[in-house]
Parts: structure tokens; sequence; C-alpha cells
């Protein structure tokens, strides 16, 4: 879990396109983050990028 300054870093990302679904997905593999909150417009297309990305889980770092 990456740090700064001994606090955990999360990252919101806000649309959940193809270009902020894919940064998410990046950000998860990478595990420079220990949180990642994702916003959009359409609340359902969020929610089903997080799920997504939760299934990705076991094959990045853990972020949460």
């Amino acid at each position: 879990m990456t740090h700064t300054h001994g606090h955990p870093t999360r990252v919101a990302i806000i649309g959940t396109g193809n270009v902020g679904a894919t940064f998410a997905y990046s950000l998860l593999t990478s595990g420079l983050s220990s949180e990642i909150v994702l916003i959009d417009a359409n609340q359902s297309k969020a929610e089903g990028e997080a799920m997504d990305l939760m299934h990705a889980v076991p094959l990045g770092r853990p972020t949460r």
C-alpha cells in the first residue's frame, strides 16, 4: 500500500468513460494508490466499473 507521509493515498477519478476506466485499471495494477474513488454523472456506470475493477484485484496489487 502506498503512503504519502504516513497517510494512505486516495485517488478520485471523475468520469468513468473509456479514459477514466482505463486510468483506474492502470492505477489499480500499478499499486500507486491505496484507494480509488470513481465518480460519474451516471451512478450505475461508476458502480459497474467499480465491480469490474474489484474482479481485477487478484491480477493487481492491493488497492481498495
